[in-house]
């Protein structure tokens, strides 16, 4: 079930926020759909809170910055959608997964994820969740589609590493061990280290990322030490290299 149009001009789909698709929801269940949002991210939180609130067919029942209070949540009002976190405070979120869908099979996990969590998501969907989207791509009208798919039943993946999840799960080797090892070294870099990163994959001099990011140079030429340092790797090539790969 996708109610989303991704932009493109297409007759047999409804508009987002048409009476008609309200009524549908409607017509499918009595009482809202209660959600949980678990995330480290307080603006990603807001975000998502102010989304829920704007569609009457979902209802917002808690949210949480850990995964112990995710859990506590989900035990309390034992909601049918909750949307994860890849990683909390460094932890991945695989455990949290199968402790809820073990406890609460009647609840569906959908993992929200960044650049380079790819790893995280596989092991969190191995562990039961039945949904994927990613931070950088999704969109709102994305978002409330994704709800009404994990709702129904269905398993939802949204953005690039959608094809590959898929392909991994169904055990064809879309992702490697390497893929996967660089994808959590990538993952353990901060947002600063993500961007510089970005910009060597692009070819920038330290003085170029210097005046794209307002950085200093010998902060960046530090943060791009840190760099190698979490990517096991000995120079910026091999960095850009890496980064490349695994996007």
């Amino acid at each position: 079930m996708d109610f989303f149009n991704d932009g493109e001009s297409d007759k047999g789909l409804l508009d987002p926020n048409s009476p008609k698709l309200r009524g549908i929801h409607r017509s499918l269940r009595a009482d809202p759909l209660k959600v949980v949002i678990a995330d480290e991210d307080k603006l990603l939180v807001d975000g998502l809170s102010s989304l829920l609130a704007t569609w009457e067919e979902f209802e917002l029942v808690g949210v949480a910055f850990t995964y112990e209070d995710a859990f506590a949540l989900v035990r309390r009002v034992q909601p049918p959608v909750v949307l994860m976190g890849a990683s909390i405070k460094g932890v991945p979120c695989a455990d949290a997964v199968a402790r809820i869908c073990s406890a609460y099979p009647q609840t569906r996990v959908m993992i929200l994820a960044s650049m380079g969590e790819s790893g995280l998501v596989l092991d969190g969907l191995r562990a039961g969740a039945r949904g994927f989207g990613s931070r950088e791509e999704i969109s709102g009208n994305r978002l409330r589609s994704l709800v009404w798919a994990l709702a129904c039943g269905d398993i939802a993946f949204s953005g690039s590493l959608g094809t590959q999840l898929q392909g991994a799960l169904l055990g064809d080797g879309g992702l490697s061990e390497d893929y996967l090892k660089n994808e959590r070294y990538i993952a353990s870099l901060d947002e600063r280290e993500r961007s510089i990163l970005a910009l060597l994959e692009e070819g920038c001099t330290n003085s170029e990322i210097s005046s794209r990011l307002y950085l200093s140079e010998p902060t960046v030429k530090k943060t791009i030490g840190s760099i190698l340092r979490k990517l096991h790797v000995e120079n910026r090539t091999q960095a850009a290299v890496l980064y490349a790969k695994c996007n």
